[in-house]
Formats: structure tokens, C-alpha cells, sequence
């Protein structure tokens, strides 16, 4: 490969936005960040919702950037965010409402109501969907239950990547890897579950055609090129659009052959920790069930088996609690502090829902020490080791749990994404799993973007053929066990105040 290939992706998060230039050439590829922003959201009293047509406008933005630095010529366009929130749009296109933030409170206790109607058992073996209450399912029967005639003036539900790759494409589809975070795709035939829908009284006019990931949605929309500079026939890909099936994409693994079994797991590290492996097939047991894993859409058939964790989330609340408090913070000094601290000895369970929701974290984890008769302090460093430390036993229990649901032995976790950069965290992961870590690369899910786009485009063959790209082209570091024993020693105790 000897001439260059260009591509634009977007990579959007629950806090910000980036739009990214990457150039391939020779094997290797690099990144040029031309435009980062805020993914507004609005609370007030009715709800909290997002902002979706300030943050189309910073799509805007970004392609004009990226026009002005590298030319109007392109090898495509892609878009990826976080999964289940969505637009509502009438046949005309027009915006039904601000599409709600799946932080919204609207949707607690939906999940029960649903398995009045649908038992859980039959939910999880038709989609292999773990259950959270912001699921796209349990959204949708809020929704319907507060505005009953919302969905029948419906056209098409958009999930956010597929809302904004319609504004540039003017194709309406769902990209799969996105789509099966609904709660309402079928794991075998990769289709919409017609038999869910209908058991939950949803219109099925609403849900658009399943496409997988790397198809060609279709040119860049005139109006859009003439308002960008760009040449209107670029391509618009419907990419790995769920930022953690980029993620995984970017995994700089060797091993090429899932059928046998994986033999590493994937940690994508950001404000959720995702962690599972890869695999040819769904895992539908009771066992699966039972320890809440889901089996989402990956790319090239494979299935994203993993566990949602509420990640470095705790962290970026008490860092805001304390920007409240005239107390600014960077991230590494929070760290550092936390280092300082030594060992807790005091932890949470980060899955009690009352850490899911926003504002007075640190007084939310010093109420639950005191709940569970934990030894407390309100140093700001001892109030974050407990979060990194909680948060290294939720990764070890995961590893546990994916080894006895599917038989693997996981030799070494590949971490990727933002979260790597705190080094302790990292450090007290390998500790924790007792296993290495391989670092890298951060930006793992913009890669991950890139990669599905250029394999589409034909620029690479398939996706072992880009991971040998990522490794290629990356700093990785290898974390080793340090401190196992500290997290053998505790790990009753852990488990003794877990809920």
C-alpha cells in the first residue's frame, strides 16, 4: 500500500466529541484531531435530554475543519457513539421531541413492568441483551406509557449515530452493532425480534432495515458538501457505530481464530468499562443470564460477549463535585493523590444504583462505607482509591465470571481507550486479574472507526489484517501483577459488602 487513504470519523461520548483525520499509508496510519466539542445535553425540570441538533451543528464543524486542513477529497465518513438513546422522526424528517439522555429517571422501574409482560428469561434468550434500565426497550415502554400516541406519529426511530449519519446520507438504517443494544434484535438471525415488538405493543413501522456494519449508506448529502467543501461523493459509512464495538475493533490482538476459543479479553476503559471477549457465537445460558452479560453485534459476525461497568464515571462525578466546591482538580492529580493514599481497604459496589446517578459522589461512596461498616475518611485521596480499587475487583469478579460462562482461560486483557492513561488504574487492573495488561492504543475507538471504514473502502482486506495495522502503528505498554496478593487477601471482604 503506497498511496494515501483518507478518512473522517467522528467519535462521540456522554461528556465530549471529536473529529478526526486519519491517513493510512504503508501499513500504518495516523491521526489528526481537527475539531473537539461538547455533546451538549439540556436537564431542566420535564427531563434531560440531548441537544442533538447543537451537536449536528459540531458535526458541521468538523467536516469543515477537516476540509480547510486536508482537502475536500475523502475515502469516507463515520459515525460512532454511546448505544440505546435515539431520535424520533416523522415521515418528513422532522424531530419528534429533544431525544431523551439515558441518564433520564423516566425509565426506573420499567424493567419490571416489562417482564410483566415479556418474563426476563425469554427476553435474554431471544436477544442476549443484558438488562439495564436505560436499555432502548425499557426507554421505548416509558415512552409509550407517558405519551401513548408519540410512537404512532413515528415514522422512523434513529438510534444517535444512525439520526446523524441520516443527516449527511439522507438514508434512514440501523447499524447493527448499535441496533442490538436495543433489547429488541434477535442474536441468531441478527434481525429485529417482530415477536418482541409486537409483544410489547411497539409499531413496527418505526424500526428501520438492520444493516451490518461497513455498509455504504451512500454519498455525502450536495447541501451538506456545498456547506463543508467537501466533494459530495464521499462516502457515508454506517460503521461499528456503538463506540465499544469500535473499540474492539482496535484491539491489537494477534490470535485470529475465535472459533477455538479466546484466549484474551478486551477492556475498553472510559467513563463505562466494557469488558468480554470476541466470539463466533452468542452465549445464551442461565449462567449468562444470571451474571447479567450481554451479546452484542460485532464486526465481521463475531459477537461482542461482555459485561457493562461503570468505569472511571465515579471519578468524573467527584471532580465535578469538587469543581463545585472551588476545589479544581486535574485527573492525574487525583491520581497521584489516590496513589499517595496506599491501599483502601475500603470499597463499594459500583453496580448499587445509586452510583448510576448524577451529583455528591464522594458523599454517595463515604454513605456507603458507613452503610457496610467500612473504615472511612474523607481525604479526597482515600475517596478515590476506593473508586479505583472497587472498580479493579468488579474487572477481577468479570474475568472469573467470563472464564466459568464460557470455558476460556484468559491469558492476557488488551485495554483500550481513555481510561488507560491512569496509570494506577491500569496498574491495579493487572493486580486485581492477575493476569498482564497490554495498554494501548488510547484512542482505541476512533481507530476502531477508522478501520471498519477502510476495510469497507476496500483499503484493507479484513479486520486481523487492520489489528496488525494498530500494532503496528501504536506505543503499547505491558502492565504485570505487582500486588496480587493484596486483592487475594480482600477478596472475601470485597465480597462481603457487595449487595
Amino acid at each position: 500500500m503506497t498511496q494515501d487513504k483518507k478518512f473522517i470519523g467522528f467519535d462521540l461520548g456522554a461528556e465530549s466529541g471529536r473529529c478526526v483525520v486519519s491517513k493510512l499509508n504503508e501499513n500504518k496510519i495516523t491521526l489528526h484531531e481537527v475539531h473537539r466539542f461538547t455533546t451538549h445535553s439540556i436537564k431542566y425540570e420535564n427531563g434531560f435530554h440531548w441537544d442533538i441538533l447543537a451537536i449536528y451543528k459540531e458535526i458541521i464543524v468538523g467536516l469543515t475543519n477537516a476540509q480547510k486542513a486536508f482537502g475536500s477529497e475523502f475515502d469516507g465518513i463515520g459515525i460512532d457513539t454511546w448505544a440505546v438513546d435515539y431520535v424520533l422522526i416523522d415521515s418528513d424528517g422532522r424531530i419528534i421531541g429533544y431525544p431523551y439522555h439515558y441518564r433520564d429517571d423516566r425509565t426506573d422501574g420499567m424493567m419490571e413492568e416489562a417482564f410483566q409482560i415479556v418474563p426476563k428469561n425469554k427476553i435474554y434468550n431471544k436477544t442476549g441483551i443484558q438488562f439495564a434500565q436505560f436499555n432502548t426497550l425499557f426507554q421505548l415502554l416509558s415512552e409509550k406509557k407517558r405519551k401513548s400516541n408519540l410512537l404512532n406519529a413515528t415514522d422512523k426511530m434513529l438510534l444517535i449515530p444512525d439520526f446523524l449519519s441520516y443527516l449527511l446520507s439522507g438514508k434512514k438504517k440501523a447499524e447493527f452493532t448499535n441496533a442490538t443494544t436495543t433489547s429488541l434484535v434477535e442474536s441468531d438471525t441478527r434481525k429485529w425480534s417482530w415477536e418482541l415488538i409486537d409483544a410489547f405493543g411497539l409499531p413496527r413501522k418505526i424500526f428501520p432495515e438492520i444493516v451490518e456494519p461497513g455498509t455504504i449508506l451512500g454519498a455525502l448529502l450536495p447541501s451538506i458538501a456545498e456547506q463543508t467543501g467537501l466533494n459530495k461523493t464521499i462516502p457515508v459509512i454506517a460503521g461499528a457505530s456503538h463506540d465499544t464495538a469500535s473499540a474492539v475493533v482496535s484491539v491489537p490482538a494477534i490470535e485470529n481464530n475465535p472459533e477455538k476459543g479466546a484466549s484474551w479479553a478486551f477492556l475498553s476503559s472510559g467513563t463505562w468499562s466494557l469488558m468480554g471477549i470476541e466470539l463466533k457465537q452468542s452465549l445464551l445460558s442461565a449462567q449468562a443470564m444470571e451474571y447479567n452479560f450481554t451479546n452484542e453485534g460485532g464486526v465481521e459476525k463475531t459477537t461482542r460477549f461482555l459485561k457493562n461497568i461503570i468505569g472511571l464515571w465515579p471519578i468524573q462525578e467527584c471532580r465535578r463535585y469538587w469543581q463545585g466546591k472551588s476545589k479544581e482538580y486535574s485527573y492525574p492529580e487525583l491520581a497521584s493523590m489516590a496513589k499517595e493514599n496506599g491501599f483502601a481497604r475500603s470499597w463499594v459496589d459500583l453496580s448499587d444504583p445509586r452510583f448510576l446517578k448524577a451529583g455528591e459522589m464522594p458523599e454517595k461512596i463515604i454513605a456507603y462505607l458507613k452503610e457496610t461498616r467500612q473504615t472511612v475518611k474523607s481525604d479526597i485521596g482515600f475517596i478515590i482509591r476506593v473508586a479505583l480499587e472497587s472498580l479493579a475487583f468488579s474487572y477481577r469478579n468479570t474475568i472469573k465470571e467470563i472464564e466459568s460462562v464460557s470455558g476460556n482461560k484468559i491469558k492476557i486483557l488488551h485495554a483500550v481507550g481513555g481510561g488507560i492513561q491512569n496509570e494506577l488504574l491500569t496498574q491495579l487492573t493487572a493486580d486485581a486479574i492477575g493476569r498482564n495488561v497490554l495498554a494501548g492504543p488510547i484512542e482505541g475507538t476512533i481507530i476502531g472507526n477508522i478501520g471498519v471504514q477502510a476495510i469497507a473502502s476496500g483499503a484493507v482486506p479484513d479486520l486481523h489484517a487492520w489489528r496488525m495495522i494498530v500494532a503496528n502503528s501504536f506505543e503499547l505498554k505491558m502492565y504485570e501483577p505487582k500486588n496480587s496478593s493484596y486483592f487475594d487477601e480482600n477478596e472475601a471482604n470485597y465480597k462481603n459488602i457487595l449487595r
